[in-house]
């Protein structure tokens, strides 16, 4: 059995407090209990909500298609539509949490994404649609990113890399929740005249990927502020309370007993007399530090795996679901492979019927996939490899599946291993987890 994460020396009041103290050792003496997996199981529905409004596209715009009018040839850039927005609004996002704080940023972010990723359910037609989509997605960036960051930031270092690997694992798991939530919604065939438009499933499907995020926004009120950034924006003495609160939350005893009295505060971090000053001071750095030595090779070897990674996961597929719905539909239609079934004369553009449906087989291969990659991920994240091996593990995998999916004449195990690209979500926790490492803060 594993030993405690936080053993108490003595009963409360025994331990003189100490003065200046490392935040670092102050979060070890705070402990890593249950506050820590209160806010780690927020930034996982964090999260998972940002995932939701991100790849839920795989399964409404199929199912949306007619209504919407939605040529092939647009499905793409429609897909493409959230990771447009999360990349222009990165740094924005990055730096607003730097300067005004993790949990008010974020907790407006899912609020906007929520509510204009909702109110995209009732655009009458595709221009409103996507504008309403690509609204939503310019706050994507930071419940998506950030939540890595804020979640280790209230951990202690020794068990940071888990926390993050685990919050990883945990997201794949969640994203099973996708196409569950899509087949017990998309098979009713219901039409709700609603003045200008129609109120078909797909547009409730579209409601109900976006409320996790307002669900979000809501919780993070009761979130406590990352005491790594009150210290940094010199608020020494909110850091402490934050650390004062957790350790009454994880231990059970007051928090007037934590035996911290004060934390050190660099030279070079302003006082709290002098914080709002500060934030108006330039920052020292910039993103374009990131192109000169030491940082340059780091960059290009992260952001090199990062476009592995997401060039399938926020790729190839997100059209997994549409791609194995055509191949799947006609169960009479000539063996081949994938390519050869997507150039049969019913799934092409110049096609005129318009079907909107989605097949039970797809549901099925999607959800029944989804949820058994998730937890071959869940385990070999918890298994004893070490984040290069776990990469090497997620790449290896994901580049025969690609192969296999392309090459296979028996449609179902076709779609089975197209289904395995989502394993490359194994791939972001421990690339995150090198970039907490290689990069200093205000870079990250």
């Amino acid at each position: 059995m594993k030993k405690a994460m936080f053993v108490v020396k003595g009963a409360p009041g025994d331990q003189e407090p100490r003065v200046d103290v490392e935040l670092e050792e102050a979060l070890d003496i705070a402990g890593a209990g249950r506050y820590q997996l209160w806010h780690c199981l927020l930034m996982v529905l964090v999260l998972s909500s940002a995932l939701l409004e991100i790849i839920g596209s795989a399964f409404v715009l199929p199912a949306a298609q007619c209504d919407l009018d939605i040529p092939d040839a647009l499905k793409g850039a429609l897909i493409g539509l959230p990771n447009i927005g999360i990349i222009l609004t990165a740094t924005v996002w990055g730096r607003l949490a730097d300067s005004r704080g993790r949990r008010p940023v974020m907790l407006a972010s899912t609020a906007a994404a929520g509510t204009l990723g909702a109110l995209a359910a009732f655009m009458p037609n595709l221009p409103c649609y996507a504008v309403f989509k690509f609204a939503a997605s310019l706050f994507l960036s930071c419940p998506s990113s950030l939540s890595f960051a804020y979640g280790g930031e209230l951990v202690p270092r020794r068990r940071r890399d888990l926390a993050v690997l685990v919050l990883s694992a945990m997201l794949m798991m969640m994203s099973t929740l996708s196409p569950v939530i899509a087949w017990a919604i998309l098979p009713f065939n219901y039409r709700v005249p609603l003045g200008s438009i129609t109120f078909r499933p797909w547009r409730l499907l579209t409601i109900v990927y976006s409320l996790p995020l307002l669900l979000s926004s809501v919780l993070l009120v009761f979130a406590k502020e990352s005491p790594k950034f009150l210290l940094t924006r010199g608020r020494a003495d909110e850091a402490l309370e934050v650390l004062r609160s957790i350790y009454e939350t994880n231990t059970g005893y007051p928090r007037e007993s934590f035996p911290v009295a004060s934390l050190k505060v660099r030279e070079d971090i302003p006082s709290e007399a002098g914080s709002e000053l500060a934030l108006a001071q330039p920052r020292q750095s910039s993103a374009l530090d990131l192109l000169r030595p030491p940082h340059l090779k780091w960059m290009a070897l992260t952001g090199f795996l990062m476009f592995g990674v997401f060039c399938l996961l926020n790729g190839l597929w997100i059209f997994s679901t549409d791609t194995i719905n055509k191949v799947m539909a006609d169960s009479g239609a000539q063996d081949g492979t994938i390519c050869i079934l997507m150039n049969q004369l019913q799934n092409q553009t110049s096609n005129a019927t318009c079907t909107d449906d989605i097949s039970t087989d797809t549901f099925s291969i999607m959800s029944i996939t989804t949820f058994v990659y998730g937890l071959v991920v869940f385990g070999v994240i918890l298994s004893p490899l070490s984040k290069k091996s776990l990469l090497v593990f997620t790449y290896v995998v994901c580049g025969v599946a690609s192969l296999l999916s392309g090459a296979l004449r028996q449609r179902m195990v076709a779609g089975v291993a197209m289904s395995a690209l989502q394993v490359t979500a194994l791939g972001v926790g421990p690339l995150t987890a090198y970039a907490v490492h290689l990069f200093p803060t205000s870079l990250r």
